[in-house]
């Protein structure tokens, strides 16, 4: 059964779908666009979503509402407001003004919208039930989960969980992964999010999380700004001061940007952009990252202070997502801050929905995942963990921890035993010893095969590599675990 994933940003949104747990595919809008604008218009009367609420940005900007992640769930005094139009509150919720001649809360304008994306479904899997997954940000708080369900519901969707969007990132590369620490980077248009994490055994643990108000608007601003002192020099003018002018100058920034992930040059044409003024400029790609190189020190600032906050631990991969991370100076910066690292960067902009119509797939395939991922009334997923880490003691050797402490459970794993001996004993991090077993003589080639139940009874079995020998041993489960 095919699962739905969407991301819902700032700028953008994306739907993708999953067949039977398969990589997922990105489902492009009427229009055959991948990504679908999130800014929302208003005109005689009607909700204008997509490209044509783009359009209306430039003619009519009092009369559009951009960032709308960012006003979901909060109160109008906890809200940034970078809007032309008007924001007002009633009930606790923001409303939009739409120049005195209309008002809509933003949950309804979100619902517009999840509308849009429900048409983008539709047109490849047919009018019928999708059974969806939506990625959500780490520290969403329950009124925004609860608006983007209802939302979703509201437009058709069938909504199985809700998973954050590192988790979802690093779903989508979920073969490309291994066991270690992990930094899932997210740059979209307006915000950026670090996170870190290990992987164990394909269960993942958060160790750290941090939001910043900064993103890829900054690169838009700045050859914007290029762009403005390029015309004014040809024309003898200050374009910039003309607010429908200075619009699509972004607008043409934002494409440039797009079009130089992958293109050496872009060219930016606007007809009749100032007194009947046409602009068309060519950018280069190193004209490019000229341009943009203060917004890249202040985006891997961020990234330095994170990771600095961590020095005892050694990142093996980083997952980049959002769109400003498809820009290659950025991925190159990323590099020299993670030197021994592995660089996960394939379609940055797209991975968090993919990832999540993966999660959705497999939920759809096993309905017991189902139960066990609903959410709690307060919006957590109760997920049970290892009270204490779990290591194997060679009599005469060394210690190894084999299982963290919080590790999610159920966990399974093999282990292969340097220390040479013929007594393991296997312990908790208290040094209590929970089990011994004895092999016939002294091994220089052991395997642990260790299964940790959800009630924390342990199941384990030592095997010789060379003669096949195997011990078991089974530790009951705690009283009160």
């Amino acid at each position: 059964m095919a699962g739905i994933g969407i991301s819902f940003g700032n700028t953008s949104a994306f739907v993708s779908i999953c067949k039977d747990s398969s990589r997922a595919e990105i489902i492009a809008n009427s229009a055959g666009e991948r990504p679908t604008s999130t800014t929302v218009g208003h005109q005689e009367g009607e909700i204008l979503t997509g490209t044509p609420a783009l359009q209306l940005q430039i003619r009519q900007p009092a009369n559009t509402v951009h960032n709308l992640k960012s006003l979901l769930g909060k109160q109008l005094a906890d809200s940034e407001n970078s809007q032309v139009c008007r924001l007002e509150e009633h009930n606790g919720e923001i409303i939009v003004n739409f120049n005195n001649v209309s008002r809509k809360g933003v949950s309804a304008l979100a619902k517009s919208v999840f509308d849009n994306l429900k048409e983008t479904a539709d047109s490849v899997l047919g009018d019928a039930a999708h059974e969806t997954v939506i990625a959500v940000p780490l520290n969403a708080t329950p009124e925004y989960r609860s608006i983007l369900t209802k939302c979703a519901a509201s437009a058709g969707f069938t909504v199985l969980d809700l998973i954050p969007e590192p988790i979802a990132a690093l779903l989508a590369h979920h073969n490309d992964t291994a066991d270690g620490n992990i930094v899932v980077v997210r740059i979209g248009g307006a915000s950026m999010s670090v996170s870190l994490l290990t992987a164990t055994a394909g269960l993942y643990s958060l160790v750290d999380h941090e939001d910043q108000q900064i993103g890829g608007k900054m690169f838009d601003l700045s050859v914007g700004k290029f762009l403005c002192t390029d015309f004014n020099r040809k024309h003898r003018c200050v374009v910039e001061e003309n607010p429908r002018s200075f619009t699509k100058i972004l607008r043409a920034s934002k494409t440039a940007k797009h079009n130089l992930s992958t293109l050496n040059t872009a060219e930016c044409s606007i007809e009749s952009l100032y007194d009947g003024l046409d602009m068309i400029t060519t950018l280069s790609r190193p004209r490019f990252e000229t341009l943009i190189e203060g917004d890249l020190t202040k985006l891997t600032e961020v990234l330095r202070s994170f990771i600095a906050k961590h020095p005892d631990r050694e990142i093996t991969q980083v997952v980049l997502s959002g769109g400003c991370c498809k820009v290659s100076k950025l991925q190159s910066h990323v590099s020299n801050i993670f030197p021994g690292a592995k660089i996960l960067s394939t379609a940055p902009d797209e991975v968090v929905s993919m990832g999540a119509a993966q999660h959705a797939a497999l939920i759809a395939q096993y309905p017991d995942m189902k139960r066990k991922t609903e959410l709690e009334s307060n919006g957590t997923v109760a997920i049970p963990v290892t009270p204490r880490a779990i290591s194997v003691h060679v009599e005469g050797g060394g210690v190894t921890v084999l299982v963290p402490k919080h590790t999610p459970l159920p966990f399974s794993s093999e282990f292969q035993l340097k220390e040479e001996g013929k007594v393991f004993l296997i312990e908790d991090d208290a040094g209590n010893c929970l089990a011994r077993a004895e092999m016939p003589e002294d091994n220089s080639k052991v395997s642990l095969h260790l299964e940790v139940f959800e009630d924390c009874g342990i199941e384990a079995i030592i095997k010789d590599c060379a003669t096949s020998e195997r011990t078991s041993v089974h530790i009951p489960a705690p009283t009160g675990a």
